[in-house]
């Protein structure tokens, strides 16, 4: 039986462990899905669960692998993830080689999105690397990455948390003026995704703190196509004004990859992102329990247009002189002022379709709202009429009888109880407190 923490998380089976602490499959019983667990020591969580307070749950983001929730138990801290089980860019070059230039661009793109986002927050990750770009298991289809571990990510305008004399980040991985304590800046985050693109490119390379040598440069960008070497060259530039700012300005000078062309390795073996977790035990909590299913919408989804099943016809790869490769072909230039086209892994034009895993908020689209709207305008005129019919034939029937008995004009004209009697019940009606129950409450056929 899976031991339950923090009386939520039911640990199911081990991920990783690692000298802070481990990472499980576990059950969120409070959202009813499953998820990643990290279990730390409260003394080893500080600046993860600083970061959750603060800001974890707004990075609702298709490219960043944010913590949802969390509870403490003891000398516990419990930190609640979305599953994501596709393995890391680590873990994938180490295991079935180098990438083809075509997947390092995407990758590369959907790793500068997120980092846009949460540049823009004001928040410095720290801790880009291979290891901490995570892949959801979509098999074939195109691939959807995730920045993780935000552990010691940090605000750019927060002095507090910040030590003297310490360095923080993967040596070889970080800006080399860290190590002469500067401040952090978005753009070691982005000195750091040219490293990462460089590694996917080669496979494991020896790396090193301080700058890369022109020769080193030259050795690790042999056969990239100019547009893609220029774009890493200057991400990591030896001196931080020769770099890139912003991470939208490096999207924006990227090669571009047609919808649907075949991403793989750099030997042609195609990119596959499968499922790395062990089967689920029969017995664990979940496992028989069916996934909700994604959030639709109307038009094609982000996955079929990423996996080439909307837009076809970029299956065979070739070069121009003229042009270059086929993947990396430009679009025409624009006319000033128009929209900057967008980066090969994630154009805000399409729909995205959250992972089973991912949290969604559920929103009430236009549509369904006019259809109510018409609904409760048919009901408002359907009673009003009603009313009017009931009230003029109360009335008509009074006049009869005055007509008709004239003696009984003098009580209506000195008390007017009849007249008044008729107000009364007809206001019953109208206000629904005999035909309409509950509507002073607003519960009414008008809204139900």
């Amino acid at each position: 039986m899976a031991d339950v923490i923090v009386g939520r998380f039911a640990l199911i089976d081990l991920i990783a462990k690692g000298g802070s602490g481990s990472v499980w499959r576990a059950w969120d019983s409070k959202t009813e899905k499953l998820c990643a667990a990290k279990v730390l020591r409260q003394r080893d969580s500080a600046d993860l669960m600083r970061f959750v307070r603060e800001k974890g749950v707004s990075f609702d983001h298709p490219h960043l692998l944010t913590p949802y929730g969390w509870g403490a138990e003891d000398e516990h801290v419990v930190i609640a993830m979305p599953l994501v089980s596709g393995g890391t860019l680590e873990s994938v070059v180490k295991k079935k080689g180098r990438l083809a230039e075509p997947a390092v661009v995407v990758i590369l793109d959907q790793l500068l999105d997120g980092l846009s986002h949460i540049h823009a927050e004001g928040w410095i990750h720290r801790d880009v690397k291979p290891a901490n770009i995570m892949f959801e298991a979509r098999g074939n289809a195109f691939p959807a990455s995730r920045l993780a571990d935000f552990g010691i990510a940090v605000h750019e305008t927060d002095v507090r948390f910040t030590h003297v004399g310490m360095v923080n980040g993967t040596p070889g991985y970080m800006a080399p003026e860290l190590f002469s304590m500067a401040e952090p800046a978005p753009s070691h985050d982005l000195y750091a995704a040219g490293v990462v693109a460089m590694v996917a490119l080669n496979g494991p390379i020896k790396l090193h703190d301080g700058s890369f040598r022109p020769e080193e440069l030259n050795q690790h960008l042999q056969g990239v196509t100019p547009k893609l070497s220029a774009v890493i060259r200057r991400l990591v530039a030896a001196q931080p004004e020769d770099r890139y700012q912003d991470a939208d300005s490096v999207r924006r000078d990227l090669p571009r990859v047609p919808r649907g062309y075949p991403l793989t390795h750099a030997d042609g073996t195609p990119l596959q992102f499968v499922d790395t977790l062990e089967p689920m035990p029969a017995n664990a909590p979940g496992a028989s329990r069916p996934q909700r299913p994604a959030a639709t919408s109307s038009g094609p989804s982000m996955e079929a247009i990423r996996s080439g099943r909307v837009q076809q016809g970029f299956s065979s790869p070739s070069a121009s002189p003229q042009t270059g490769p086929q993947w990396a072909q430009q679009t025409p230039p624009q006319a000033a002022g128009a929209p900057q086209p967008q980066g090969a892994g994630s154009p805000p034009s399409a729909p995205f379709t959250p992972h089973p895993y991912t949290r969604t908020q559920t929103t009430t689209g236009s549509t369904g709202q006019n259809q109510s709207s018409r609904r409760s305008t048919m009901i408002a005129i359907v009673l009003g009429s009603a009313s009017a019919l009931v009230l003029g034939a109360l009335v008509a029937i009074i006049l009869l009888a005055v007509f008709n008995n004239p003696s009984a004009a003098a009580p209506l004209d000195e008390g007017g109880g009849a007249v008044s009697g008729v107000v009364a019940s007809s206001g019953e009606v109208d206000g629904g407190s005999g035909l309409v129950p509950g509507a002073s409450d607003g519960e009414g056929p008008a809204t139900s």
